[in-house]
C-alpha cells in the first residue's frame, strides 16, 4: 500500500511538471508570435563633452536670467504657463539619464519655436502653442526639448564652437532663437546678439536623436507618439520646407514621418493613447484671445513697456 502511495504520488507530480512546462512553453510561444511585450526604447547616450552636470545647469541658469530680462517671458501665475509646466513635468518624469532640474517657461513670441538651454530650462513660444492641433502635438514638441537636454547636444555644440565659458553671458543669443526668420535677424540686432546663435541651432543627426528619444518620452508618459510628427506636418503645411524658424533651427533630418512611425511601431500598442485633453481645450481657448509680440515689436523693446498677461 505504501509502495503504491508513492508511486501514485510521483505520478501525479510528474503530471503537474509536465503541464506547468507546456503551459509555460505555450506562454513563451503566445510572447514571441504576439511581438514585443515590452517598450523597446532607442538607446541613446548623450554626446561626449568635458562640462560636468554641475556646471551645465550653473551656465543654464545664468542664461535664463538674461533671456527673462530681454524676452516678453508669461509670468507663472500665468494659466498658460501653469499648464506648460504641469504638462512639462509629467513629460521630464519620464526622460531617461541623468536627472536635470527641468523648468519650463513660455516666450510671449508669435513665431512657432521652442529650445532648450543646457541644464533643463526649456523655452516654448506662445505661437507654438496656438499652432498646435492636440495636446499629443504639444507633448512632442516639448518631449523633443527634453531630449536635447538629456542628449547634452546645446552643450556639444558650444563646446565645438569653444564658446562654453561664454554661456553665462549670451542670454540674447537664446531670445534670438525665440524670435527667428529674418525679423530674428534684425532683432538679435536690436539686443545686442552679433554671433555665437550656433550652439542652439540642432544638425540633422540631432534632430533624429531627439525624435527617437522623444516618442519614447510620448508613449512612456501615455502619449500618442506620433504627435511629434504631426506637428512638424503641420507646421510644414503652414510654412513650407523650412519656412518656419522652428524648421530652421530643427531642420528636418528627412523622412522624419517613416522614421518615428517606425520606432513606434516598435512600442506595445495602447488602445487609449491620450491625444487631448479637457486642460488642452481650456489653454487653446485662453491663447485663441491672446497676441502675442511679433519679433519686430520684441527688437523695439514695446514689451517692456506693457503690463505682463
Amino acid at each position: 500500500m505504501t509502495n503504491y502511495t508513492a508511486t501514485s504520488r510521483a505520478a501525479a507530480s510528474n503530471r503537474v511538471v509536465k503541464n506547468v512546462s507546456l503551459r509555460s512553453t505555450v506562454l513563451v510561444l503566445t510572447f514571441l508570435l504576439s511581438g514585443p511585450a515590452l517598450h523597446a526604447r532607442v538607446e541613446l547616450q548623450p554626446c561626449k563633452n568635458h562640462v560636468p552636470p554641475e556646471q551645465q545647469i550653473a551656465l543654464g541658469r545664468k542664461v535664463v536670467e538674461q533671456v527673462y530680462r530681454q524676452m516678453p517671458i508669461l509670468p507663472d501665475s500665468s494659466p498658460v504657463t501653469q499648464y506648460i509646466q504641469n504638462l512639462g513635468s509629467k513629460l521630464a518624469a519620464e526622460a531617461p539619464g541623468y536627472k536635470w532640474p527641468y523648468n519650463f517657461h513660455v516666450v510671449n513670441v508669435a513665431d512657432i519655436n521652442a529650445f532648450a538651454l543646457p541644464g533643463g530650462a526649456i523655452f516654448v513660444n506662445l505661437g507654438t502653442i496656438q499652432a498646435a492641433e492636440t495636446e499629443a502635438q504639444l507633448a512632442g514638441v516639448m518631449a523633443h526639448e527634453i531630449s536635447h537636454v538629456v542628449l547634452q547636444h546645446s552643450v556639444c555644440n558650444a563646446e565645438k564652437e569653444q564658446k562654453v565659458g561664454l554661456l553665462a553671458g549670451i542670454g540674447q543669443i537664446a531670445a534670438s532663437v525665440a524670435l527667428g526668420g529674418a525679423a530674428g535677424d534684425l532683432a538679435a540686432q536690436g539686443i545686442g546678439a552679433t554671433a555665437g546663435l550656433g550652439f542652439l541651432k540642432m544638425s540633422r543627426g540631432a534632430e533624429r536623436q531627439a525624435d527617437l528619444m522623444g516618442v519614447g518620452i510620448l508613449y512612456d508618459a501615455g502619449y500618442d507618439p506620433r504627435g511629434m510628427a504631426q506637428f512638424f506636418e503641420v507646421i510644414q503645411a503652414k510654412y513650407g520646407a523650412g519656412g518656419a524658424q522652428f524648421m530652421s533651427d530643427h531642420p528636418n533630418p528627412g523622412n522624419r514621418t517613416e522614421y518615428v512611425t517606425k520606432e513606434v511601431a516598435s512600442f506595445v500598442p495602447r488602445q487609449n493613447y491620450i491625444t487631448t485633453s479637457p486642460a488642452f481645450q481650456t489653454l487653446k481657448q485662453q491663447v485663441a484671445g491672446m497676441r502675442p509680440y511679433t519679433a519686430r515689436e520684441v527688437a523695439s523693446g514695446v514689451w517692456k513697456r506693457q503690463p505682463s498677461q
